[in-house]
């Protein structure tokens, strides 16, 4: 019972509550006297942890500066990711009357009865009955009846027949071709290549077995002129 008392008596001097040596002793529920003791254990816990607490470090000081000064990005300062368009296919069995127009590249394998307009490629291995516009064109093994004008390089392979006029920047024949060509840089014809018609262009080279019934104009470099040229045959 002493040991109990002086235990009370030690759990009132913790709270600051004064004791009367004098009168008897009150003695405290136990529930009380545990209750009071596990809250001064806690914050006594409490102050070791606030005492053991780590010191900021340099590079956590570096860290909050960067994440403080830092912009966050938002969608108007990205650029949108520009993904090319897909071809569009004209399928073997499919049969297309009227015109087409689109800026994407355009592969023809059936037929096509009208005018064709891209800013993009054309591939054909069909029949085009129809004037054709485009960057570049790659006909193989197709029939194409209309004129043909291209930003870029025109290729009539081998077995395709071509019955109207082209203007391209250069091309290379080894097909059949019944218009007239109008050629900015290089005509190439190979073995297998025939032109019925008139050909102008800046350079002309031609294979072996290659037949040409018509004009052939080399047009001038367009750094030289017509006097400089004359000046070579000392006209």
């Amino acid at each position: 019972m002493a040991t109990k008392n002086n235990f009370s008596k030690a759990v009132l001097d913790l709270m600051g509550l004064p004791g009367n040596e004098n009168e008897p002793e009150e003695r405290m529920p136990d529930a009380a006297v545990e209750a009071v003791f596990d809250q001064n254990k806690r914050l006594d816990l409490n102050a070791g942890w606030e005492a053991e607490a780590v010191p900021e470090t340099e590079f956590d000081a570096e860290r909050k500066k960067f994440l403080y000064n830092a912009k966050a990005v938002t969608v108007s300062n990205t650029m949108p990711i520009q993904e090319e368009p897909p071809a569009t296919v004209i399928s073997r069995s499919m049969v297309i009357v009227g015109e087409i127009m689109s800026s994407g590249d355009i592969d023809i394998y059936g037929d096509v009865k009208g005018s064709v307009k891209t800013d993009g490629d054309i591939k054909a291995t069909g029949k085009i009955a129809g004037d054709m516009s485009g960057n570049s064109f790659t006909l193989n093994g197709c029939t194409v009846q209309g004129n043909i004008t291209a930003h870029g390089h025109v290729t009539i392979g081998l077995n395709t027949v071509v019955v109207g006029d082209i203007v391209a920047d250069s091309i290379k024949v080894n097909g059949k071709v019944k218009g007239n060509l109008t050629i900015a840089r290089m005509s190439e014809f190979l073995e297998n290549a025939l032109l019925a018609g008139d050909v102008r262009s800046q350079t002309i080279s031609m294979s072996q077995g290659a037949k040409l019934h018509g004009n052939v104009s080399v047009a001038l470099d367009s750094s030289q002129s017509e006097k400089e040229f004359d000046s070579i045959f000392g006209i």
